[in-house]
């Protein structure tokens, strides 16, 4: 039997705790737990979307994968070796394992900076000093995203949104990062261009071998781009599986919840086709969520012990004690 590859990157047992309240009065001292026990892990050249409401935990995770928030305990493994604590490497060697594209893409670009200047920085930064090194390495990365290389002389306010965004992702890949982190990436967009920027990154990924974790609310957008799919909801995973198995066969009710959203022309016409998911009268022990109970987890305390089964082939819902025939 093959084993499947070594996972280029693998988030073991993260927990992010912020501390609120008063610390100075111990009895006013609380942790919010924005992140508890979460275990990801993404292949070479594989896009993993991880979806949930906001404040859910997803941008946590992203950023303690970035080296941008300390993680409170857990692990973080590039290619089997750590990259937090004490073995961590350098800030600039991290930054050639993963860089980030932004959802609002004039907010993230240097308004005083020309294209030029935003691009060739980091390439100094890191070393490559020479002119003729630096201009060649702009003008190819500026065509890999359909711009044109004399763009370069520009600033950012005479761009479209589509062509700031662009900008952005060629900043991200001027590093040539292993890993794509993609936060909301076309939600600032027109819909006019976020297919093209869609379909820029995925004939990026296969280019260029990239391996991508996107969060998103666009579930759209998640359901074209992803490979596997994590939903988050509260600091913890509750469904983790392929693509086709989350949107087809949702198991846990705040993932049902949440693909019950995607607007359906269908339901609009003929209500009683739409999915009715206040109907489950026990579920599962374990849930943190479920729809006859609006009331939310106390993100303050920590979470009850509960674990991700597996109910199909690489589809895993979170439940405490119970199995999967209790999921029909």
């Amino acid at each position: 039997m093959t084993r499947p590859p070594a996972p280029l990157l693998q988030i073991q047992d993260l927990h992010v705790h912020f501390p609120v309240g008063s610390q100075f009065l111990a009895r006013n001292k609380r942790l919010l737990r924005a992140v508890s026990g979460v275990n990801l892990h993404l292949q070479k050249g594989e896009c993993l979307s991880i979806v949930g409401e906001s404040g859910c935990g997803k941008s946590t995770t992203a950023l303690a994968v970035m080296g941008l928030q300390e993680p409170t305990s857990g692990d973080i493994l590039f290619e089997g070796k750590s990259i937090i604590g004490a073995n961590a490497p350098s800030r600039m060697d991290r930054a050639r394992i993963a860089q980030m594209v932004f959802q609002d893409p004039y907010a993230s670009l240097n308004p005083r900076q020309t294209v030029r200047g935003s691009l060739a920085a980091p390439l100094r930064l890191h070393g490559t000093t020479a002119k003729s090194e630096v201009d060649d390495r702009i003008e190819d990365i500026l065509k890999k995203v359909d711009l044109r290389p004399e763009f370069a002389e520009r600033y950012p306010h005479e761009f479209s949104g589509g062509q700031r965004q662009r900008i952005g992702i060629a900043r991200a890949l001027i590093l040539n990062p292993r890993i794509l982190m993609l936060d909301e990436p076309v939600s600032a967009l027109d819909v006019s261009v976020r297919a093209q920027i869609i379909n820029l990154l995925l004939d990026l990924q296969e280019e260029l071998s990239l391996s991508f974790v996107m969060i998103s609310h666009d579930l759209g957008v998640v359901e074209h781009m992803s490979d596997r799919v994590a939903v988050m909801y509260f600091g913890q995973i509750v469904e983790l599986g392929r693509w086709d198995a989350i949107f087809s066969n949702p198991t846990h009710p705040y993932t049902r919840k949440l693909i019950s959203t995607i607007p359906d022309p269908d339901t609009v016409l003929h209500p009683d086709k739409r999915a009715n998911l206040n109907t489950a009268p026990n579920p599962p022990a374990g849930y943190r969520f479920h729809p006859d109970d609006i009331s939310r987890p106390d993100v303050y305390s920590a979470p009850a012990p509960s674990d991700l089964i597996e109910v199909g082939p690489g589809h895993f819902v979170r439940c405490g004690r119970a199995g999967p025939a209790e999921f029909s």
